[in-house]
């Protein structure tokens, strides 16, 4: 992969985590998670979109590890781990479903099985 053409393929959560680290890994699927996105070269002119969106470093770290249509995991952890994790970071339900896209009850029925 690295520098080679660009391609069109599916990015795995381990070959993301690799290549980013967690937290970094963590932004980005929060951001763009199950969507299909494009990863230019870090100096082709739709580069600073992207710098822009996820900040230079890890913008830099994935456009150089993966090039061109990609697309991302949907999320890096089973959704009830991930709401279990937002909940510790003091996160209401109703803003758990906003940012995980599902819905309050099921958040509730999570956290009521902790």
């Amino acid at each position: 992969m690295g520098n080679g053409p660009a391609h069109k393929y599916w990015i795995s959560r381990e070959a993301l985590i690799k290549a980013l680290g967690e937290a970094d890994a963590v932004r980005l699927v929060e951001m763009f998670g199950g969507q299909r996105i494009y990863l230019p070269a870090p100096d082709a002119p739709g580069f600073p979109v992207l710098a822009a969106k996820l900040g230079e470093e890890i913008a830099r770290k994935i456009c150089m590890q993966f090039r061109g249509q990609v697309s991302l995991p949907r999320r890096l952890v089973p959704m009830d781990e991930w709401i279990r994790r937002l909940s510790r970071e003091q996160l209401t339900p109703a803003q758990i479903a906003r940012r995980l896209h599902c819905t309050e009850r099921y958040v509730y029925l999570v956290l009521s099985r902790q």
